[in-house]
């Protein structure tokens, strides 16, 4: 009996993990759709999209070293669609390029050579742990985005609600496994996603009651 409930559990774990994998390939592509449809780049951060294009192509590295090889599809999924995503605002936004891409690659720059201190100094573990740390730093640009813009009808809400799921299926995987740096990447996720979706739904009463004085004003007699 114990037996049979060990298997359960660890199938149950399984089923999250293949879960969580699926959803962080996909997290990207409703941004990346939505940005090509309608070539707006309004609350979307190119620095963003660049960390999290370098993060996911170092899971994919990682995924290989360690020889956990079910990581390295869902690594180069990502990378691709937030290439596209970091390559469509530069090209569609009305902000110059050089102002876009010279803060997304120091972004770049300083996000790849973390990993590679911690991998030279306490190896491929430190490495997976440190990778998993730098989800916060990975989102943070796409926070501080959201909220420094007024019109962020550029964001894709889906991409967040994907995120904000995935992380909490990586928390239940961190919690059953006693895997800090997994709970850390899921209390950081939710805590991101939810900032992002609380922005999103805020802006949305406010050009309501913009439009509504704008109506009254055109209908208003002479």
């Amino acid at each position: 009996m114990v037996v049979m409930l060990r298997t359960m559990e660890l199938s149950a774990l399984t089923l999250v993990v293949i879960a969580a994998n699926v959803l962080g390939a996909a997290m990207a592509v409703p941004q990346a759709r939505k940005l090509l449809r309608t070539r707006c780049t309004d609350g979307i951060s190119v620095t963003w999209a660049a960390m999290s294009a370098t993060v996911n192509a170092w899971w994919g590295v990682y995924g290989v070293a360690v020889d956990d090889y079910g990581i390295v599809p869902v690594s180069v999924v990502s990378v691709v669609s937030y290439l596209v995503i970091a390559v469509g605002v530069v090209r569609f936004s009305a902000t110059p390029p050089r102002r876009q891409i010279v803060p997304a690659v120091r972004a770049v720059v300083l996000v790849s050579s973390i990993p590679v201190i911690a991998l030279v100094v306490d190896g491929w573990l430190s490495a997976g742990i440190t990778l998993g740390a730098l989800y916060g730093a990975q989102l943070f640009p796409a926070v501080v985005a959201v909220y420094r813009t007024v019109d962020v009808s550029g964001v894709a809400a889906a991409t967040w609600v994907i995120a904000l799921v995935e992380a909490a299926l990586w928390g239940v995987y961190g919690f059953a496994g006693v895997d800090v740096g997994l709970l850390s990447l899921a209390g950081t996720g939710i805590v991101m996603s939810t900032l992002v979706l609380v922005r999103l739904v805020i802006r949305r009463p406010r050009r309501t009651r913009v439009d509504a004085s704008i109506d009254l004003a055109t209908f208003a007699p002479a």
